[in-house]
């Protein structure tokens, strides 16, 4: 019996009319025996840029060069692609990929690395670092950096190439104090169970944190990897910001519109409260915009994250 893995679609969007080939078909197989939806354009960090709109995105999964260097990338054969399609859904503007056969191996990876690419894309990368993230599999393997490694396994996709080295140094977790405190929420024979973790260490513990870069179009990528006392990896926080606060045509004049607005703030007696912040950028934004300078504050391209 045909099944599909349902996820939200999405619609609204001129279908494309395609030519079969290899995995990209204008039309389903006839006899597929798995489905998932592609989705798109329901990200909840989704941003509206000019180079990731949803059809634009659409247009590029239904590239065969898009699923062969992916496919590639995951270490999946020719005879192993054989076994899936990209598809548009009859009079629909939905994307779905398809298993052919009973093999579930091509069906499962490559609908992972294809999420994968989607998420990225809609949140910003354009799709020149997505290609790079997905040809760089020998760069990965060989790397000499072990914290790239931990790195580009935890955030994936990430195009090696295109990252610097920001900043790195140490942290203390002083002893008797509340170094984290975890909070897991699953459900169990239709039960929700919170399970609660609060690490208080008994000696202090030093930890190591390293910080990377990458400037992709319009949007500058921070990423903080904070290790723990062990070694081992206890946190990969990623942050955008706007690519001109790294270029040196933008950099004094973004300086000069910060140090008015810190001045201004101070002597109102705003600056420093709390959420003050939003404030700052406001003023930010429209002194460089008065300048002729389109900025896109923190705020506004971390939409999942709450700023104080």
């Amino acid at each position: 019996m045909n099944s599909i893995a349902r996820t939200i679609p999405w619609a609204g969007f001129l279908a494309l009319c395609l030519t079969s080939s290899g995995q990209v078909s204008s039309t389903a197989p006839k006899n597929w025996t798995t489905a998932q939806y592609l989705n798109l354009g329901h990200g909840f960090s989704q941003l509206k840029l000019s180079h990731n709109r949803p059809e634009i995105i659409r247009h590029e999964l239904l590239d065969p060069n898009t699923v062969q260097t992916i496919a590639r990338f995951a270490g999946i054969t020719r005879a192993e692609l054989a076994t899936v399609q990209i598809a548009p859904e009859t009079d629909k503007d939905w994307l779905m990929l398809y298993q052919v056969g009973s093999s579930e191996k091509a069906f499962k990876v490559l609908g992972e690395h294809l999420q994968n690419y989607v998420r990225a894309r809609e949140e910003g990368h354009t799709r020149a670092f997505c290609l790079a993230a997905f040809t760089n599999r020998v760069q990965f393997v060989i790397a000499a950096n072990p914290d790239l490694r931990v790195l580009v396994t935890n955030r994936s996709p990430i195009a090696i190439s295109w990252l610097r080295k920001l900043n790195s140094g140490t942290s203390t977790n002083k002893a008797g104090a509340v170094a984290s405190h975890t909070i897991n929420i699953s459900t169990e024979n239709g039960v929700t169970v919170t399970n609660e973790t609060v690490h208080v260490p008994k000696a202090d513990e030093v930890c190591r944190w390293v910080s990377y870069l990458a400037v992709d179009g319009e949007i500058a990528w921070s990423y903080f990897v904070m290790f723990k006392a062990d070694g081992s990896l206890n946190y990969v926080h990623e942050s955008k910001s706007d690519a001109k606060e790294y270029d040196p045509k933008f950099q004094k004049q973004i300086k000069k519109v910060e140090d008015e607005v810190e001045a201004e703030m101070k002597k109102a007696g705003s600056y420093g409260k709390f959420g003050s912040v939003h404030g700052f950028w406001r003023l930010k934004k429209e002194k460089l915009k008065a300048r002729g300078i389109e900025w896109r504050s923190p705020a506004e391209l971390n939409p999942d994250t709450n700023y104080d």
